[in-house]
């Protein structure tokens, strides 16, 4: 039987074995790599971080694939063309789908690696929220102001959501533990002229007011020079200045997986690899007929503008349910002797249903098709969003699940 290797439990792989006919787990052989025994939303982590939720964004993939999928808790090295390499073993694959997500990208900017947390995993969010309650706690103890300051590097669509979350948790916390909410410092730092750049000025607007009145301190065109122990330095009308916290979250970039740059088989640029419409890698030295890379790992350009699609999980979804497809009919071709011309197989188009950013509970601001939406009713539709995902891989129950 072909070997089908899958690397990464995201919502690119999670969509393509839950879309995939079933049928085929029997034609061939399926093994999914992950370093958890769970799949997590990334697009909830925020929450997380922000000690919103919890658990209700965890997955165990026991619970979601079929029972024939072969799940490795294992984490990769390094991939080359027969085989990939892991802590604990290497493994070869005929087939290899790469989806192994994303990590935190400093743009070499000192400090970021030594004085910042970033939200790039489950646990990444889950060390922040201990974090906070640690500097609530220290902040009891010696009235330091710092460990009430919070600084979000960061105006996109990561950052403003942690921030709008964090702004009414810690206000929760504050209430919790006679803390008087005035005193905490919430900011958002930002390199461009204005937050949340993928979106009009109208919506940008909207979005900035609203921040304002969770009582976070904006700062657009501030450039981020140096992350320090307690402080991050920025330079702001001409003048450089540094903003005093004990708490630093990086959510100004992202990158491919770090794999993708430890492993010489791929040429590579921000660990990702350029693909096709097929999500084959292109430009490389070696043949790489076999392999699709998706999601986070994958750089994949709009033909239409020039320009490479941003990272999200409907990319990586629809890269998912698309893979399914592909996959299918190269199996089915390979059972009958036939070998597929690349040209025959169809190419992957992305459709853009929309976006949407959430900024604390029951308030959001996007875009869905042509039409701007904003306030509870962009709220709402992000909600039934994310439960149709829930639903997809765990059922009704799992669109009401419990921390």
């Amino acid at each position: 039987m072909k070997k089908v290797l899958m690397l990464g439990a995201g919502y690119g792989n999670i969509a393509l074995l839950t879309t995939i006919n079933r049928d085929v787990f029997s034609q061939a052989e399926f093994s999914l790599i992950n370093n958890t025994s769970y799949h997590y939303k990334t697009i909830a982590l925020h929450d997380v971080a922000s000690g919103k939720h919890d658990k209700s964004v965890l997955f165990p993939l026991q619970e979601i694939l079929d029972e024939r999928v072969n799940l490795i808790q294992d984490s990769v090295v390094s991939i080359d063309s027969k085989s990939v390499k892991c802590v604990n073993a290497a493994y070869e694959y005929d087939y290899l789908v790469v989806g192994l997500g994303f990590s935190s990208d400093s743009f070499g900017i000192p400090g970021v690696g030594v004085y910042t947390q970033s939200i790039v995993s489950y646990d990444s969010a889950k060390n922040i929220y201990k974090n906070i309650e640690e500097k609530l706690q220290a902040y009891i103890n010696d009235k330091d102001s710092k460990n009430l300051a919070f600084v979000v590097c960061g105006g996109g669509f990561t950052g403003i959501e942690f921030a709008g979350s964090l702004a009414q948790e810690i206000k929760k916390q504050c209430e919790t533990r006679g803390i008087d909410f005035s005193l905490v410092k919430i900011y958002c730092i930002e390199a461009m002229p204005k937050i949340l750049p993928m979106f009009s000025e109208n919506l940008m607007q909207l979005g900035l007011t609203k921040l304002k009145e969770l009582g976070i301190i904006v700062l657009t065109s501030s450039k981020i020079l140096e992350c320090k122990m307690g402080a991050v330095v920025i330079e702001r009308d001409g003048k450089n200045e540094e903003i005093l916290a004990n708490t630093i979250i990086w959510t100004a970039g992202v990158k491919g997986n770090e794999v993708i740059a430890n492993s010489s088989f791929f040429k590579s640029g921000r660990s990702k690899v350029e693909v096709d419409s097929h999500l084959q890698p292109i430009n490389q030295e070696n043949e790489m007929n076999n392999i699709f890379v998706l999601g986070d790992c994958a750089a994949l350009k709009d033909e239409k503008t020039g320009r490479f699609y941003p990272p999200t999980a409907q990319l990586a979804q629809q890269q998912g349910e698309y893979l399914a497809q592909t996959l299918e009919t190269l199996l089915y071709a390979e059972q009958k002797g036939e070998v597929l011309q690349k040209e025959l197989i169809p190419q992957f188009e992305f459709i853009l249903r929309g976006s949407i950013c959430s900024i604390g509970a029951g308030y959001a601001i996007g875009v869905i098709g042509t039409k701007e939406v904003s306030g509870y009713i962009a709220n709402m539709t992000k909600w039934f969003i994310e439960s149709k995902w829930n639903y997809k891989i765990g059922g009704f129950s799992a669109v009401f699940k419990d921390d």
